[in-house]
């Protein structure tokens, strides 16, 4: 196989993975940013034998400083968008939390000088008129969850800033490494969150502990392990387009296992942002 067609097949994986990690979050009975940390706190425990295995090596101080900042962004991310997630819908949530296309674009641009074609600011733009369309109606009217709309859109310029850092750095580390070592910060920052607000860290019931499992093992471990390999090989400013799938099937799992249920024009505006996920990702 290709590492290409590996690339691309590691990162619809990942992309099917995360779309899970708003249905955790709902159906976990504790605190959003306790929910957080224990995303990674599971997923460390997964981690480190498949990091032993690998080989443990010890980045640059250069190299471990820009991890310790993508730590830094992807908690921040992921604390502002639990938060949202349990003020809002949580495919609405997700969809504006996906909004960091945008960001990641104009980073790659302005930061990285990394040239755009027109078929990308086109596919991107189609994929913007999908998520306004599904999260449309909800920003009018729904004036009470307008906080938690914030809160993911602020998550979204977090989570563009994480996928720039990646793309700084995967080029000097393997996945498996980078990802150990980017635990560790978001370990410490999201634990010492959770202890300055004085949240519950020990005493829930067994449907939350599974939730923890699921959001550290299927969405942090297995799906941020095949994204991460996909940005060592992928340009983030095509990634994280693609990464628009993520709201889209949130939409679908919420609508069968949370009773969230999905509008006309949330299923044509789905539709919308996969063409437009297809016209970034066509190759010329």
């Amino acid at each position: 196989m290709k590492q290409q067609t590996k690339a691309y097949l590691c990162l619809l994986l990942g992309v099917f993975c995360i779309a899970w990690s708003a249905i955790f979050v709902k159906m976990a009975h504790a605190p959003a940013l306790t929910s957080g940390f224990y995303r990674y706190f599971f997923c460390f425990i997964g981690l480190v034998p498949i990091w032993l295995y690998k080989g443990v090596k010890v980045p640059s101080n250069k190299t471990l400083a820009w991890i310790a900042l993508g730590g830094l962004l992807f908690v921040l991310d992921m604390s502002f968008w639990n938060l949202s997630i349990v003020r809002t819908s949580a495919g609405v949530s997700t969809l504006l939390a996906n909004n960091a296309s945008v960001f990641v674009g104009l980073g790659a641009l302005f930061f990285f000088k990394q040239t755009l074609s027109r078929r990308y600011w086109i596919g991107l733009a189609v994929s913007m008129l999908g998520v306004f369309i599904v999260a449309g109606k909800d920003l009018l009217q729904n004036q009470s969850v307008g906080v938690g709309h914030l809160m993911a859109i602020t998550a979204a310029v977090f989570y563009a800033g994480y996928m720039l850092v990646t793309q700084k750095v995967r080029g000097t580390i393997d996945t498996v490494n980078f990802m150990a070592w980017s635990l560790i910060p978001c370990l410490v920052l999201s634990w010492s969150i959770c202890k300055v607000q004085g949240l519950e860290l020990i005493e829930f019931d067994t449907q939350t502990w599974w939730a923890f499992v699921g959001m550290g093992i299927i969405c942090h471990l297995l799906g941020w392990l095949s994204i991460n390999y996909a940005l060592g090989h992928i340009p983030a400013s095509v990634v994280s387009p693609t990464l628009l799938l993520q709201p889209v099937l949130t939409a679908f799992i919420s609508f069968v296992l949370l009773n969230e249920t999905l509008r006309a024009e949330q299923i044509a505006g789905g539709f919308i942002v996969m063409m437009g996920i297809y016209l970034v990702n066509k190759r010329s």
